[in-house]
């Protein structure tokens, strides 16, 4: 008996009918998200895994539509508990241990056959190895630019393949997965929205966690930023990654009926990334707040007369607040206030970098480079190797030349979707690729996979909605009609 003819059969049972519509409907994502919120406190990441890999098998296998996957893909980072960070005060060494390493490895081996299953069974009208796309070109050219890091470096490591290879995934993996698996309607937008936002709660939560049950307090009422930290990240973080997902409440406002209650959550969520103390995450959550508030006071749309009021009594409480509460504030933000505004040694990376790129200016010196204890960093148990806190500068230094022009052909290809009429789905893929780029400026977010995932996610579906309105010709159609014209000239 054949495979599809047996998960056909399954299939048909009663259960997993009752099953595959529970995957396929919207209770799922939110779920799904309170197990992973569960999870981040009580320490439960292996049953997530067991879940998630669970699910993914049950999607390739047995459902048509691969967009189930995209909670998982956006939401499992976040299950990291904090008493099995690696990272301090905890140091957990939970995730390396053999047996822990070993059943990771396992269930990632069990999710990519998966994974590989799904692409060679799949016949999809647009398939991206066949068919032309927008942005596959700039991908390619990406995916193989990082592959290539520091090939002809003199400092070139088997770990410079190695991480390049995983950035390049992180990059392009789940764009061909979901072009080729993924059913494209109306409500996909919404959907990736909805599991973007659950996430954005879900940190809100561990922030406020964090403050209320954590030792993050210093005896003079500060915030001891070294210690407020996720299971999966450090502060830095924390608000790098709810900044960068401030765009989807501005969406949600415009899109629900009662909007004006996810308007309220992009400020409830800006206060939280101001606890984190990250100043570039502060800084990208005031332009994406300020851009937001004034696209939706102008905008015509349903909230619009309602969001011009919480506008006015938002900025009018703001001013009497700070003024009333001016000490307390200046103690809880002391930190920010005692480090000020310098560089935090960036311009002194960002010129190493650069010196690096000239050393190996084709290629770039690779990924894998230890140098923040030169400059005054010292991070615990940290998987990735130490970057440059700027994209460009990261790019030039690890993978030179070819790697920018790469790059930027990817962003000319990028920008090529504004060709297409503009709506609030396209406008929100927008808004999260730029803001996670814009914070990218200052910090390492996109090279830290799961943000890049998102970024990858956000194009792909941004790729398929322009596309479902405006097709691309078929070349192979093209190409067959032009050799057929060749032979009957050559014939006559």
């Amino acid at each position: 008996m054949s495979l599809s003819r047996i998960t056909n059969q399954v299939s048909q049972t009663f259960f997993c009918k009752y099953l595959f519509k529970f995957l396929n409907g919207w209770a799922y994502p939110f779920i799904y998200a309170l197990f992973v919120l569960v999870s981040s406190l009580l320490g439960l990441e292996i049953i997530v895994y067991f879940v998630t890999v669970l699910i993914v098998v049950l999607v390739c296998f047995f459902l048509q539509d691969s967009r189930p996957i995209i909670p998982p893909a956006v939401l499992i980072i976040y299950s990291t508990s904090w008493k099995h960070t690696p990272q301090p005060p905890v140091n957990s060494d939970f995730y390396f241990s053999g047996p822990v390493l070993i059943l990771i490895g396992i269930l990632s081996f069990i999710t990519l056959s998966a994974f590989i299953y799904r692409m060679c069974a799949a016949k999809p009208e647009k398939n991206f190895f066949k068919t032309p796309t927008r942005l596959k070109s700039g991908l390619l050219m990406l995916a193989a630019a990082f592959l290539f890091n520091g090939v002809f470096s003199s400092t070139y490591d088997i770990l410079d393949l190695s991480f390049g290879a995983l950035i390049a995934a992180s990059f392009l993996a789940l764009f061909v997965f979901f072009y080729n698996t993924t059913n494209w309607d109306k409500k996909t937008g919404m959907y990736f929205a909805v599991s973007v936002a659950l996430a954005a709660m879900i940190i809100c939560i561990q922030i406020l966690y964090a403050l209320l049950f954590r030792d993050v307090w210093n005896s003079d009422g500060s915030i001891n930023k070294d210690w407020m930290i996720a299971g999966w990240g450090m502060s830095n973080n924390f608000g790098g990654m709810l900044a960068m997902f401030l765009p989807v409440f501005f969406y949600l406002a415009y899109k629900w009926k009662h909007g004006w209650f996810f308007y309220l959550l992009s400020f409830f969520a800006a206060g939280c990334i101001a606890f984190t103390l990250s100043r570039t995450s502060l800084l990208t959550a005031a332009v994406i707040i300020l851009v937001g508030a004034v696209s939706l006071s102008v905008i015509k749309n349903p909230q619009r007369k309602i969001i011009r009021m919480i506008n006015f009594l938002i900025v009018g409480g703001m001013v009497v607040f700070s003024f009333v509460f001016r000490e307390k504030i200046f103690s809880v933000f002391s930190t920010i206030f005692e480090r000020g505004f310098d560089d935090s040694n960036r311009f002194a990376i960002w010129a190493y970098g650069i010196e690096e790129f000239i050393k190996a200016p084709f290629f770039g010196a690779g990924f894998y480079i230890k140098f923040y204890e030169d400059f005054g960093f010292d991070i615990a148990n940290w998987f990735f190797p130490d970057m440059y806190h700027n994209i460009l500068v990261q790019i030039l230094a690890s993978c030179g030349i070819i790697g920018m022009l790469a790059y930027l052909f990817h962003l000319a290809q990028v920008l090529n979707l504004f060709l297409a009429k503009p709506t609030a789905e396209r406008v929100l893929y927008f808004a999260i690729i730029l803001s996670i780029s814009g914070a990218s400026l200052l910090d390492n977010h996109i090279f830290h996979v799961f943000p890049a995932l998102i970024y990858s996610i956000s194009l792909v579906l941004w790729e398929k909605d322009v596309d479902a309105a405006h097709p691309l010709p078929k070349c192979r159609l093209l190409g067959r009609r032009i050799m057929t014209e060749k032979e009957t000239k050559y014939q006559r």
